[in-house]
């Protein structure tokens, strides 16, 4: 049992290890971490498409400049809710999970990135593919 325990430790931290440096990877790779303002300025009213670190798909969001979102996963899966700004943190509260969830966004010569450094996703992160004035996919609002 004592062995048992201490091998779940061990791929725990190790585990944790490997996550902590996704943040500390894009870092030493020469991105920064954007201001709030920053974060309104270059995502309020846009459609953005990213890929998942995880690779669990693409995603194409619109987020409005009044605060609702609505994103669609590469499966068809639609999502709605709104997003806002804490701080320096980009922040999403989602109808069907009505918790909010906050990511750092890191940014590299107009290369954006989120990273999740909190909570049951921490150190995944997700690359911004593209970004693009308006709704241009018409996503329907909530």
């Amino acid at each position: 049992m004592k062995l048992k325990n201490t091998l779940i430790f061990a791929l725990l931290v190790a585990g944790l290890a490997a996550c902590a440096t996704a943040k500390e990877q894009h870092l030493q790779d020469g991105f920064r971490v954007m201001t709030g303002e920053e974060i309104v300025s270059v995502f309020s009213g846009q459609t953005v498409e990213g890929r998942y670190s995880d690779g669990r798909g693409v995603f194409v969001e619109f987020r409005s400049a009044d605060g609702r979102l609505t994103t669609i996963e590469s499966d068809g899966r639609t999502y709605h809710g709104t997003w806002s700004v804490d701080g320096d943190w980009l922040c999403f509260i989602y109808t069907d999970f009505p918790v909010k969830k906050c990511v750092e966004v890191l940014t590299k010569d107009g290369r954006y990135v989120d990273i999740r450094t909190g909570g049951r996703e921490f150190g995944k992160f997700t690359d911004i593919t593209s970004i693009q004035p308006g709704n241009v996919n018409n996503l329907p609002l909530k």
